[in-house]
């Protein structure tokens, strides 16, 4: 199995410059700063220092990176980022790559946001809607993380 997701996120405000300044460098196909790099978790930044870790499940030629950056039509930055991993490597850590993305997302204070799909395969027909609410994030029918789990989650991650 390759669970896949295909995320656009209006991102939070506060995210750390060093972060933007990862994603902008992927979004270029450059290569971004150790600097920057060192500033996230181990697992994020193995994905980022080379993109084309994020695509496990899809095979050369690729035409431009899965990071793409845009401004809201209301000023917010927002990100879209696309990745797929083999369900083993999800599971050996994997996991931070998609907890990852989700704790940029700016919260809704009070609307449902659609931030994307996923799939539990990359070739399934079956993509799931993935929805931002002031509680969390729900993938499909199943609630996935509330806001308070993922903060939790990412207090306690050691960075590099």
């Amino acid at each position: 199995m390759y669970p896949a997701w295909s995320f656009r996120i209006p991102l939070r405000t506060d995210v750390d410059p060093a972060t933007l300044r990862v994603l902008e460098a992927v979004a270029r196909d450059t290569p971004p700063e150790p600097a920057d790099l060192a500033t996230l978790p181990p697992g994020v930044a193995h994905y980022l220092g080379d993109w084309t870790r994020m695509l496990t499940a899809e095979r050369p030629p690729y035409v431009g990176p899965p990071v793409r950056l845009s401004r809201h039509w209301g000023g917010g930055v927002v990100a879209m980022i696309e990745f797929s991993q083999h369900d083993d490597e999800f599971a050996d850590g994997g996991y931070d790559l998609w907890a990852w993305v989700l704790q940029l997302v700016a919260r809704p204070a009070q609307d449902r946001v659609l931030i994307g799909h996923g799939a539990a395969d990359h070739d399934d027909l079956d993509w799931r809607p993935v929805v931002a609410d002031a509680v969390g994030v729900t993938e499909g029918d199943d609630p996935v993380t509330p806001w308070q789990e993922l903060d939790a989650y990412w207090a306690e991650r050691p960075r590099r």
